[in-house]
């Protein structure tokens, strides 16, 4: 194996304040300092300066109290180092979150490695070949989004997680822990209530630390072989179980009685695949389930189903349940909770709730009592259609939260058809005239169903990003259809086939169509084709006993079956064709009549894009404490109509966002292979950059040395069928460069052309910034803290002119030389993260109390204020209190600004308000954007003040 690392420019931030930074991010020499007491209960890592937890913190919040990387700078980031793995295929994906712990980074790779790097350098520290220790020494591969740490007395440890092993690794040296398990690793098809031979499992998302408790999930087939998704808890240090929790009850259990059990039938499935979330004050632990197997017919699991479709509290340390609540009942349209509950503090009617947030493939929102899991919005019961499979009995309603609403379309019509080309219509129709159409709840059909919502989301794994501060949730969501269609087939007893190959398609319909469909066609990458394949008997016949990659293992078939199927495999095309077309109806076979899907299939034009009309995919942001969308905007394009000038379509997303107190979200996701930065305010795209590979993650950020990263690997392949990679990138904004005055000029420049805000952002509060009559008008919302509207460029010495209206009672103010703190370094809202600071040029009627005017005391527009750097007021105490008469009260005002190193010099109406010298303040603040200000205000207004004709100018330094 080949590891790779490529350097970019790149060195250290050297700001004032890089020793608050650094006691702020708790760095150490030596980590053991660090190691938690065995009563200690608060994970050092569980906050939102660190990134040593998938998806950020316990929480699941994906958000960074940082703002270094902001708004208004956000567009010159740029690459500083790439790793390559060295370990992807034609086939593979790295879905990985990398956490980071002490300036180490970790992550899981394509081939289920784990590797360590400095994160600040991205150079390799050890790498942990995970196929030294698997079975047969064998390298696996599949889905995983990274791997977990934990520490304690007795060292810190890396999990890693490879298909059904837990493997324990010194964080240190990357070395196997040998007394962990047995011989470094936690077998975990043991210990479900099955023959161990017969279980599958993987564990596709990292567990969750809980003291000294790991806590883990799983996928498991989805068939009827499957296997049950128990949650189970192991000792860290030890690897031996703890405890257990069933998702599919067993006898005498709270839940039993809501299924029709078969006797004979195996069940599985109602598994917690998206990983966990964790309140440490309260010592429980969150997670949801998908449906119980099979996932598309329930005639013999009739009922509810609980634990399927569920959002369940759990006491982390006993495992003993608190709550429940099932956002889908018998589920048969695969309709799982992909994401980890979102764990959040909403500001209700009534006060402070903890809540926890569950996103579903259905595109509702489910915000729930984190005590009670009872909703905090309403929750309407409405009915559904029932299904005309024979056997099948769909429950009658299902639960439809009133708010928030649907971040995806709910039904599906001839009039969504794709028109985006004149091809792409006509094979949308020619896909619609063969099957049925059908919304939410729509059940599978023998015909076929296209329903919308589909079963790859709405929402999908990558879950959301959560602003604590601002109770925003940032979330992505795919609007493609799906094709449910049933394929009736039964169980084969194997004396019933005098031949194999005739046996063999028997099983394929039985075992394979739902991911490889009754053509053998596949959905590739994810789904491969099966026709003409050029593996030898031998080589199939292991796949189907011990999988490989995605595949699940078909070990529970006898070893007459296996090769019965390789017979059939290698059979000749005709010979397939006839066998797999011909129903099961066998004389003697005294097997059951099942339901089996005909494939993963989705309904796409010859693009590979959704076969309905645009947006395909979308990024949205929601006010959880009212429960609205307060925008929507489309995330990712597909290349080949980009190509054709057909853009901003949205498109199929796998991955999720990351949001910070810089007001970005970041998230890649999408097939044409980007990373992308959007405003948090508005949805506006400020920034991207073309990945190697399709980025397919969840991005990580973190902050060493006073530098703040972005990470994201790129590893590609995956269910939007792009290119593989083993990219891991990091990103930072470019160095300072310093003694380098900015060039003269005599030219004026425009900052805004009367029509647009092309050219600024938003930064802090909800005040609203739009235009209207040539002019911008900064509108105040209740309960907004200052916003202020920035350029995105940045000025050092400069001359500014614009004009100004304000009204009596507001006050606003022009930011220069301004920027948005790093960290956060105290309570009050002036010391957050991402709150702008740097000197302000005041604009206000009255706050003047000496000069009393016919209309009200006299103005302090032009005077200097310390916008959150703690100075204060920097104009004279006299002349606060004296004003001035120059600022007409009606009407539009003109303000000058000349900043020329410490010096600066403002006017208002040609009249000079100020003459003041700082060199404190310019050794912190030499150069930054411009800000017009929007103060928070008591009173509900609105209130406008207003900017206009605004050009400025370079200067050379003095």
């Amino acid at each position: 194996m080949t590891f790779k690392f490529r350097p970019f420019k790149h060195s250290y931030y050297t700001i004032f304040l890089l020793l608050l930074i650094l006691k702020a991010c708790n760095f150490s020499q030596d980590p053991k300092e660090k190691l938690p007491s065995e009563n200690q209960t608060h994970d050092r890592l569980d906050n939102y300066l660190e990134w040593g937890i998938y998806r950020g913190d316990k929480k699941a919040n994906q958000y960074a109290e940082m703002g270094q990387i902001h708004a208004a700078n956000v567009h010159t980031l740029e690459p500083v180092w790439e790793y390559r793995t060295g370990d992807a295929d034609e086939n593979s994906n790295m879905y990985s979150n990398p956490i980071v712990i002490d300036g180490r980074m970790y992550f899981s790779t394509p081939a289920l490695n784990a590797v360590a790097l400095d994160a600040v350098t991205g150079e390799e520290i050890w790498v942990f070949e995970s196929s030294k220790y698997n079975k047969d020494q064998k390298v696996l591969r599949g889905r995983n989004r990274g791997v977990t740490y934990w520490e304690g007395e007795e060292g810190q440890r890396i999990f890693l997680f490879v298909r059904d092993r837990v493997y324990a690794i010194d964080a240190k040296t990357g070395e196997s822990i040998s007394s962990f398990g047995g011989k470094g690793h936690i077998q975990l098809t043991q210990n479900l209530g099955m023959d161990e031979d017969k279980a599958y499992i993987e564990v596709t998302t990292p567990g969750i630390i809980y003291k000294n408790l790991l806590i883990i999930g799983s996928k498991v087939p989805e068939d009827y072989h499957s296997t049950p998704g128990h949650v189970r808890a192991y000792n860290a240090v030890t690897g031996e179980l703890e405890w257990v929790f069933h998702t599919i009850p067993q006898e005498g259990q709270f839940g039993h009685d809501t299924w029709e059990w078969v006797e004979g039938e195996m069940y599985g499935g109602a598994n917690p695949w998206g990983g966990f979330s964790l309140d440490e004050k309260r010592g429980w632990v969150f997670f949801a389930t998908g449906s119980p197997a099979n996932d598309f017919y329930g005639g013999f699991r009739k009922g509810i189903n609980l634990f399927g479709n569920c959002v369940i509290a759990l006491d982390a340390a006993t495992g003993e349940r608190k709550w429940h609540y099932q956002t889908v009942r018998h589920d048969i349209y695969d309709y799982d909770n992909p994401p980890a509950p979102i764990l959040v503090t909403l500001n209700m009617p009534d006060g402070q709730k903890d809540a926890v947030v569950q996103m579903t493939k259905m595109g509702l929102t489910f915000v729930l009592d984190r005590d009670t899991g009872e909703p905090l919005f309403p929750v309407e019961e409405r009915p559904i259609p029932f299904s005309e499979v024979p056997g099948e009995e769909t429950w009658a309603t299902q639960p439809f939260p009133i708010k928030p609403p649907p971040l995806v379309r709910q039904t599906l019509t001839k009039a969504d058809i794709s028109k985006v080309t004149p091809e792409s219509h006509a094979y949308a129709l020619e896909q619609f005239s063969k099957y049925d159409l059908g919304g939410i709840y729509s059940p599978p059909s023998v015909k076929g169903t296209i329903s919308l919502p589909g079963h790859l989301g709405g929402v999908e794994w990558g879950g959301g990003a959560f602003d604590p501060f601002l109770n925003i949730l940032y979330v992505n969501a795919n609007e493609l259809p799906s094709i449910n269609r049933l394929l009736e087939v039964s169980d084969n007893m194997e004396d019933t086939y005098s031949e194999p190959a005739e046996m063999g398609a028997a099983l394929y319909r039985s075992h394979c169509t739902v991911c490889h469909g009754a053509d053998l066609k596949g959905n590739p990458p994810v789904h491969p084709s099966l026709q003409g394949l050029s593996l030898n008997d031998k080589e199939i016949y292991r796949t189907i006993s011990q999988g490989s990659n995605l595949m699940p293992a078909f070990n529970h078939l006898s070893e007459k079956e296996a090769k019965a199927l390789v017979t059939f495999l290698k059979s000749n095309p005709a010979l397939q064709e006839k066998l797999i077309s011909q129903k099961d109806n066998k004389t003697g076979n005294s097997g059951k009549t099942r339901f089996v899907i005909d494939g993963y299939k989705y309904l796409k034009d010859q693009y590979g894009a959704p076969a309905i009309s645009p947006p395909w995919g979308t990024l949205s942001a929601m006010d959880l404490n009212k429960g609205e969308i307060l925008w929507q905007v489309p995330l990712g394009e597909y290349p080949e109509l980009a190509a054709k000038g057909i853009r901003n379509t949205g498109s199929a997303n796998f991955g999720g966002p990351v949001t910070t107190a810089g007001g970005v979200v970041f998230i890649a996701a999408t097939p044409d292979e980007k990373i992308r930065a959007f405003e948090s305010y508005s949805g506006k795209e400020l920034w991207e950059y073309q990945l190697p590979a399709g980025g397919y993650s969840i991005p990580s950020t973190f902050m060493i040395n006073g530098r703040q990263y972005l990470v994201v690997t790129a590893g590609g392949g995956g269910k939007n069928a792009t290119k593989s990679g083993d990219s891991v990138i990091a990103f930072a904004l470019p160095e300072p460069k310093e003694n380098q005055p900015a060039s003269p000029s005599s030219t004026w420049m425009s900052l805004f052309d009367g029509k647009s805000l092309d050219g600024w952002v938003h930064l802090n509060g909800f005040h609203q910034f739009i235009v209207e009559d040539g002019a911008i008008v900064g509108r105040t919302v209740e309960g907004s803290n200052n916003s202020f509207l920035c350029t995105k460029e940045e000025f050092g010495d400069f001359e500014l002119k614009l004009e100004i209206m304000i009204d009596s009672i507001t006050n606003s103010g022009i930011q220069i030389r301004s920027s948005a703190k790093p960290l956060k370094h105290g309570d009050h809202y002036n010391e957050s993260a991402g709150r702008v600071y740097g000197p302000q040029v005041e604009i206000r009627q009255n706050h003047g109390q000496g000069l009393l005017t016919p209309e009200g005391y006299s103005p302090t527009t032009g005077v200097l204020y310390g916008e959150a750097l703690g100075t204060g007021w920097m104009s004279s105490e006299k002349l606060m209190k004296d004003g001035h008469p120059h600022y007409r009260n009606h009407g539009w005002n003109e303000l000058r600004i000349l900043a020329e190193g410490p010096r600066i010099q403002t006017w208002v109406n040609e009249h000079q308000i100020e003459d003041h010298t700082n060199e404190a303040v310019y050794k912190t603040h030499p150069k930054g954007f411009i800000g017009l200000q929007v103060h928070g205000v008591d009173g509900k207004g609105p209130f406008d003040m207003k900017f206009r004709n605004i050009k400025i100018r370079r200067i050379s330094n003095n």
